[in-house]
């Protein structure tokens, strides 16, 4: 194997820590019926349970719960989610480490996202990872995202790996484990929701709880 590709949100960065980081600034634009605390645990409850499942189940799942006052449009509560994530993202210590640690050991680096370029370059920088992967690929550069294929196969030409001698490391398994697989890769498994969601995907045989543990079995 001669190479590792990751995934970004969920995969690299504490996002729990962010969403709690993210609440005042909703705050300012939401009207929240409970304290700053009780908000993070509502959101990030949400997050674990539906996030692979979509973004309007956390926000129902909010609601129900009586995170709001007045009561805001999916759209504008996405609006709010979204807006503060370009102005705060929080990295696992563990993160640069371990990249550079692989990349000791002769590995390339690459990460393949979805989401709009200036979202997620904004990521990358408050993240202090943009000089850290030999190729970066966001669907919202290339003009597809995962789970099509297509962005696995354009990491393979950039970096002239053939994709059965690279890693996918991710832990969405619509969009990072099924599609890896097929394309080629072995994918590896981040363990970051409480649980598999998917019974019709069939579970990797890497499972960790974080990407560190890359370190102790390669």
């Amino acid at each position: 194997m001669k190479a590792f590709i990751f995934d970004l949100d969920h995969t690299l960065f504490d996002r729990y820590a962010t969403l709690t980081r993210c609440i005042p600034m909703m705050r300012s634009v939401l009207d929240f019926a409970v304290s700053d605390e009780k908000a993070a645990s509502l959101i990030i409850y949400g997050d674990k349970n539906f996030n692979h499942l979509g973004w309007e189940l956390i926000f129902d799942f909010c609601v129900k719960n009586g995170m709001f006052r007045t009561v805001p449009t999916f759209e504008e509560y996405r609006k709010a989610v979204v807006d503060a994530f370009f102005k705060t993202a929080v990295p696992y210590y563990f993160t640069i480490p371990t990249l550079a640690e692989l990349k000791n050991r002769g590995y390339k680096l690459g990460l393949i996202t979805n989401g709009p370029s200036d979202l997620q370059r904004a990521k990358l920088k408050m993240l202090d990872l943009e000089d850290k992967f030999d190729e970066i690929i966001i669907s919202g550069e290339l003009g597809v995202e995962k789970p099509d294929l297509e962005p696995f196969f354009e990491m393979s030409r950039r970096l002239d790996i053939p994709c059965n001698e690279m890693y996918y490391v991710g832990d969405n398994p619509e969009n990072d484990i099924e599609p890896s697989r097929q394309a080629g890769y072995t994918p590896i498994h981040i363990k970051t929701l409480d649980r598999w969601m998917f019974p019709d995907i069939q579970k990797p045989e890497i499972c960790l709880d974080r990407v560190s543990e890359i370190l102790d079995i390669i």
